[in-house]
């Protein structure tokens, strides 16, 4: 019996689906500079830096010269609404930062493999010593790791 273990511990494996390698079955991507259509400059350098950071972690190639891939982004709008001022001095107490993009995977040959779009917001409190750039953070790394997420491979 006990020489029939690892035996059936490598049926098991095999029957059950289990895959031994990356998660992400994009081995190196280009990621272009994220285009801005919002009138509030230079977010996009800050987004494509956080993206690149991200998919840096994961353990694919950034930038290669010979990437398979090339990831192209597009933020589309960005919003700051004020949900509570202080009385007679117009200092933000409470707010959000809300950003919306879109974001296409183009192959080599120039074929779009997808193409998404979403919408993130983070809320921040001057009371509790936030401001609009820590919210602006927030907001980036959760762009950052939904893009990332979604070069994993399709289960």
């Amino acid at each position: 019996m006990i020489r029939r273990l690892p035996l059936l511990l490598a049926l098991g494996c095999l029957s059950c689906g289990y895959e031994v390698g990356n998660l992400y079955e994009i081995r190196d991507v280009k990621v272009d500079i994220f285009d801005n259509l919002s009138e509030r400059r230079t977010h996009e350098f800050d987004l494509t830096d956080a993206v690149v950071q991200e998919i840096a972690a994961r353990g694919i190639r950034v930038n290669a010269r010979d990437a398979a891939y090339t990831l192209k982004g597009r933020i589309l709008d960005i919003r700051t609404p004020s949900l509570v001022d202080q009385k007679n001095t117009d200092q933000v107490i409470v707010s959000s930062v809300l950003f919306q993009v879109e974001v296409r995977l183009i192959d080599s040959q120039g074929n779009e493999l997808w193409r998404e779009s979403r919408i993130e917001q983070a809320a921040f409190s001057t009371a509790r010593g936030e401001s609009d750039e820590t919210a602006r953070q927030k907001v980036f790394d959760k762009l950052a790791r939904w893009v990332t997420t979604r070069l994993e491979k399709q289960w």
